[in-house]
This record gives C-alpha cells, sequence and structure tokens, in this order.
C-alpha cells in the first residue's frame, strides 16, 4: 500500500518473486525493478497518462544471476532487458576484459539487487538512496532518486567508491530509450551541439546513414543526401543506427513531440558524462535480439566510448584513486509545449 493518499509517496510489492518499487507525486509515477539494477520501467506524466520509455518486446522471466555472466558472446544483459532506464557501470558496450575480470555487455550493476533505504519521506518530497556492491570489480555505487510535489522532474545524486587499495578504471553511463506512445515520426530531438559519428552496421541493421563524421544534426546519408538526425524515424522506416555525439556543447537534451505538445529533458553532469550515445531503432534491426519487432530511440550519457578495456587505450575512461570518489547528478523532467 501507499504510504499516503496523496502528494509524494511510495510503496514496495512483489512480482515474479521479485521487488518492484513505486515512487509518485502529483505529476510523475516511476516504477523501478530493486532485484534488476534499479531498472526504471515506467516514467509516467500522470496528467497525460503518458509513459515515456520503452517496453522491450522480450518477455521477462527470472532474473540470471551475476555467477552466469558471461554465459556467451555477450552476457545476460539483453536476455534480461526489459526496455526502460538502466544505470551501466563499470564497463560500457560490448564485453571485455580488464583486470583478470571478464565484464559482460554493459557492466555489472543491471543485473544486480539493490538496496535501499528512505531518507525524505513527507508529502511535500519523497527521497530513497539505493545501493549496490560490484562482484567482479571492488566498487560501490549509490543514488538518491528525489521527487517533489508539484515538480514534473526526478533528481538523480550519485556517487561511486573505489574500495580497492588500487587504481580502478570504469566507465559510467545511463541507458533511457523512450518508446510508444510517445515515441512517433512527430519527435525532435533539441541538442545545442555536439559532433557526430555514425558507426557502421553490423551487417543485421539497415541503415540510410554512411559511416562517417559530421556536425549536428546533419550527416551524409548513403544516398548522397544530407540527413537530419535531431527528427525521429516513423516506427515503420526500417531503419537501425548506433551514432555517437562528442564535444557536447551543454549537458542536457530534450526530446519533443510537435503532436502531443510535450516532451522529455534530460540534464546529467557533463564533467562526468562527456558524451551521447545515440541508439535508434525503427523496425530495421534483425536477427538477435530484435528480429525486425524494436521501436525506440535512446540518447544515453556516457562518460566515455566503447568499451571499458578500449577505453583504457584511448584514455577515457573514468578512474578513481583508491578509496576515491566519485559524484554526478542528472535531472529527468516533463516539458509541456502548451
Amino acid at each position: 500500500m501507499l504510504t499516503r493518499p496523496d502528494g509524494c509517496r511510495w510503496a514496495e510489492y512483489s512480482w515474479k518473486n521479485l521487488r518492484l518499487l513505486f515512487m509518485e507525486n502529483d505529476l510523475l509515477r516511476l516504477q523501478i525493478l530493486l532485484d534488476k539494477g534499479t531498472d526504471i520501467v515506467e516514467f509516467l506524466y500522470k496528467p497525460a497518462d503518458l509513459n515515456f520509455l520503452w517496453r522491450s518486446p522480450t518477455p521477462f522471466y527470472q532474473l540470471p544471476r551475476i555467477s552466469q555472466l558471461p554465459p556467451g558472446a555477450t552476457g545476460c544483459f539483453l536476455d534480461a532487458y526489459p526496455g526502460g532506464w538502466q544505470e551501466i557501470f563499470p564497463n560500457a558496450g560490448l564485453p571485455c576484459q580488464y583486470k583478470g575480470a571478464s565484464l559482460g555487455l554493459h557492466g555489472e550493476v543491471a543485473l544486480l539487487p539493490w538496496d535501499y533505504q528512505v531518507l525524505v519521506d513527507t508529502a511535500e518530497q519523497l527521497s530513497l538512496c539505493f545501493s549496490v556492491f560490484t562482484v567482479r570489480t571492488p566498487f560501490s555505487l549509490r543514488k538518491i532518486l528525489t521527487l517533489k510535489r508539484g515538480q514534473p522532474s526526478l533528481t538523480i545524486e550519485e556517487e561511486v567508491t573505489n574500495l580497492a587499495a588500487e587504481t580502478m578504471d570504469f566507465c559510467w553511463g545511463h541507458h533511457p530509450a523512450l518508446g510508444p506512445p510517445f515515441l512517433s515520426s512527430e519527435c525532435r530531438i533539441k541538442l545545442a551541439g555536439a559532433t557526430v559519428t555514425v558507426c557502421p552496421g553490423d551487417g543485421q541493421a539497415v541503415t540510410n546513414l554512411a559511416p562517417g563524421k559530421g556536425s549536428w544534426p546533419l550527416v551524409a546519408g548513403k544516398d548522397g543526401k544530407i540527413v537530419d538526425i535531431s527528427l525521429s524515424p516513423g516506427e515503420d522506416d526500417c531503419v537501425s543506427d548506433n551514432i555517437l555525439l562528442t564535444d557536447l556543447s551543454e549537458g542536457a537534451y530534450e526530446i519533443v513531440n510537435s503532436r502531443l505538445k510535450i516532451g522529455f529533458r534530460l540534464e546529467f553532469s557533463l564533467d562526468v558524462f562527456r558524451c551521447l550515445w545515440f541508439w535508434r531503432v525503427a523496425r530495421g534491426s534483425f536477427h538477435y535480439p530484435w528480429y525486425g519487432r524494436t521501436y525506440t530511440v535512446a540518447l544515453e550519457p556516457f562518460s566515455s566510448l566503447p568499451q571499458l578495456s578500449e577505453a583504457v587505450k584511448r584514455g577515457d575512461q573514468l578512474t578513481l584513486a583508491p578509496g576515491g570518489k566519485m559524484a554526478a547528478k542528472l535531472v529527468a523532467s516533463v516539458v509541456s509545449l502548451q
């Protein structure tokens, strides 16, 4: 049962033997998977009854445990991916080896259970602190999620600690994927500026973009024409792209739907999350795991380019000395265009 009938409130439930937590105020409702990475699988704006986050077509069964990583080429991340919003740490992207540890796709914390404690629980403000210890690497991660009455925004304040007696490298990111009914061809991405790198396809993806570099939002298309990638593809456009955005002008973006007159805004610490990974799929990715059935756009703040072992070679990883700490902040808000 929710802690109170109005204002800010929360409740914990059990679903498929997993702990599920609801946080809400008068404008937003969040649904969080406590036993799987604190994934946010619902970011619902109550006045419009609109969930911004995408739901994966993959059925969500019992969660694979960390001891099963990596059972295959990529680990268990995709098998247990419900869509929504994941914390990514300490690896980002494809599996790698780091200091003798095998790290699966997108690292450890998205497949671990987290603990939580209540910091503030009033009708005016709700703040919950979530925490986790990694298994194959020596880190702790804690984050405080805050909602306030009358504000259509979620604040995330987080901190990572190196528990080792040696210097440790890591990649850190957030993976919010947006989908229908919010996402449509009426959506446009508002971003102050960036260098754009279109990554080559994997042979199982259809794209209308040519690999190479450009300046936001214009890149070269395969047919030689210029493509404005700030415009969202329609659901049946049959495209799939992985794009890297670097040299960001500011730590913020908006995705707005002109027909619905509503948007999603994400602000993030640019000193930590120095680039955006831009993943867009409009039924254009085939074979495992999407099989041509996925429609989502994700602009993901990351500390580094993929993946941890390669980031160390390039020098764009994050590093902490023994006992060192690093903090970051994100704010996700609903923007009204009325």
